[in-house]
């Protein structure tokens, strides 16, 4: 199970008003079965350039939903929280990955920057940095994939891929109240990886 599958089964188990995209129609037409108060949403790919899909998707889909989110938060007077889901690759270059690993820093500076301008609204702002999760990625047989992956679990101290179940974890603590002075972070989630390459 991958991690944006997982977080939408934790908001639904929580009666969270739900919305999910996917570019996947099988996917997300498998979730809408399997939890029919998602609200699911296709969006095809199928012909974005490089700079499309990783910046376009990873930082300004932030963007516009963070703007339209963060002014009913405001509106509301309530406050409110958002976890933007960064990669390992914002804090270490990963080799043939330059699109990826500049799209997620853009996003890591992106969360910090939204920490700070809407923190006096009392709404706080993080994101996670998880390295190698469990998923259909992660079991890869291509060789140059499987290469990859091998590498990063030989850095990794704990010597096993992230499950989803963990980095939903994760989010649901800095979503919550217990997480109420933390802001502005991007919180590493990789089985020590990171400090193996420093």
């Amino acid at each position: 199970m991958r991690i944006g599958r997982q977080l939408v089964q934790r908001f639904h188990d929580d009666k969270a008003i739900v919305f999910a995209i996917d570019k996947n129609v099988e996917t997300i037409g498998q979730l809408s079965k399997e939890l029919p108060s998602v609200t699911a949403v296709v969006v095809d790919l199928a012909d974005w350039t490089p700079r499309e899909k990783h910046f376009d998707v990873n930082v300004l889909a932030c963007i516009y939903v963070a703007q339209t989110a963060a002014r009913k938060m405001i509106d509301s007077g309530t406050g409110g929280t958002f976890v933007n889901v960064c990669s390992l690759a914002a804090k270490a270059a990963v080799q043939c990955s330059s699109m990826y690993c500049a799209s997620k820093s853009a996003l890591e500076m992106l969360t910090k920057s939204m920490a700070v301008e809407l923190g006096p609204h009392n709404i706080r702002a993080n994101c996670i940095a998880p390295g190698l999760v469990n998923s259909p990625m992660s079991q890869s047989i291509d060789p140059t994939m499987k290469a990859k992956i091998d590498q990063l679990l030989s850095r990794n101290a704990i010597k096993r891929p992230i499950d989803p179940n963990e980095i939903a974890d994760l989010v649901m603590f800095l979503l919550s109240p217990l997480s109420a002075m933390i802001t502005g972070e991007s919180v590493v989630i990789d089985g020590g990886t990171l400090a193996s390459f420093i």
